[in-house]
């Protein structure tokens, strides 16, 4: 009688496919998830089994291609083709507002804590609320006004700037993380700043007349934050046109080791002569890109966005605005504004939470592109985040 023959034993050899791809090598997991282009995309991965998601977290990823835009209901997309899927994390929803690779929550206690939604980390200690300001030299106080919080910009050293108020007013506070208040100048008046940012270790701010302000800081161990004087250091020429005919908005950003300031105006033209009731206008969007010019103490005009090779997009929105490098030609020397409410007096509802993509120093009338809605059709607030190297 034949004898069956016997089974051979099985061997893996270092080319054979794993038996399950939950048993994915290690350092293979590693170069899929970063050649993965999108944060979806790396979400999915982490969210696949167990194995992958202990991979993901062994592995730093390196930032996708652009910035991520966050929805109040803690949905996320990119903006490149490549990573416009939208995915939603629900621990992520209910932000105030974002900072850099942060959102910024209000506690229930008024106090604020800056996390990465993307590992779910606290970046610092909690900011004290603003019920609590401590004036220069003088004891903590209750503000006599209710105050909101409007921009948040942390410094490299981790010294926390923020600019308090309501509407267009407001004032600059500091603080430590874990800090009892916020520091606040008593001397310093209210002031219409449109926007701020750290440039090589100074804060710098700029006001409604395109003003640049140095703000001079103070942090000595035992004592609180301050802001010790403010100087102006560039006068700003707005256009003359109308204010009741125009809204302009400004932002400033650091690009390729200059500080530029980018000028948004919207305008609106007269309504029509033969029919005034009706009050039809039609609007006009143009910007226009300056530089600091330390120096002569002017802004500068530029043409390009970065060196001369114009290698960047600009990313530019009311709590975070930054250059992204980009290796694209389609979207170099470009700039994207988000529709977040900055100025809102004149937008419609499809106007003010959309993206206006824009080639350099003119607007495109049909580059308004819409982005999330909720299901009754009521806008999504929205905001730039700008991840860095992670761990998912």
């Amino acid at each position: 009688m034949a004898q069956r023959p016997l089974k051979r034993a099985r061997t893996t050899s270092p080319c054979s496919p794993p038996a399950s791809w939950r048993d994915l090598p290690l350092d293979i997991a590693g170069e899929v998830l970063r050649r993965l282009p999108s944060y979806a995309d790396r979400i999915c991965f982490g969210a696949t089994c167990r194995p992958w998601r202990s991979s993901a977290r062994q592995h730093r990823t390196p930032p996708p291609l652009s910035p991520c835009l966050c929805f109040t209901d803690g949905s996320f997309r990119g903006f490149f083709p490549e990573e416009t899927r939208p995915f939603r994390l629900p621990a992520a929803a209910g932000w105030h507002g974002s900072c850099g690779e942060w959102l910024v929550y209000e506690r229930h206690d008024g106090a604020y804590v800056l996390v990465d939604p993307f590992s779910k980390a606290a970046a610092m200690a909690p900011l004290p609320s603003l019920s609590r300001l401590h004036v220069h030299h003088e004891p903590i106080v209750a503000p006599q006004a209710v105050v909101s919080l409007l921009k948040l910009v942390v410094s490299p050293a981790g010294l926390v700037a923020a600019v308090v108020g309501e509407g267009r007013h407001g004032k600059f506070a500091l603080c430590r993380p874990g800090a009892a208040a916020w520091s606040i100048s008593g001397s310093d008046g209210w002031r219409r700043i449109k926007d701020m940012a750290f440039y090589q270790g100074k804060l710098y701010a700029d006001d409604h007349n395109e003003d640049l302000l140095a703000v001079t800081l103070t942090d000595n161990d035992g004592e609180p934050p301050a802001v010790s004087r403010i100087d102006r250091v560039i006068d700003g020429h707005p256009p003359g046109a109308s204010a009741l005919l125009r809204v302009t908005l400004l932002y400033l950003v650091e690009s390729g080791g200059e500080l530029l300031l980018v000028r948004r105006e919207v305008l609106r033209s007269p309504p029509a002569t033969t029919r005034p009731w009706l009050n039809l206008s039609e609007l006009e969007d143009r910007f226009t890109v300056f530089k600091a010019d330390f120096r002569t103490s002017r802004w500068t005009q530029v043409t390009t966005i970065g060196d001369e090779s114009g290698d960047r997009a600009l990313f530019v929105g009311r709590w975070c605005s930054k250059a992204v490098r980009v290796t694209r030609n389609r979207w170099a020397n470009q700039v994207f504004f988000l529709e977040d409410g900055t100025g809102d007096e004149w937008h419609t509802r499809e106007q003010r939470c959309s993206l206006r993509g824009s080639s350099f120093g003119w607007v495109e009338k049909d580059e308004l592109l819409p982005l999330m809605t909720t299901a009754d059709g009521h806008d999504l607030e929205t905001t730039w985040l700008f991840p860095r190297e992670t761990e998912l």
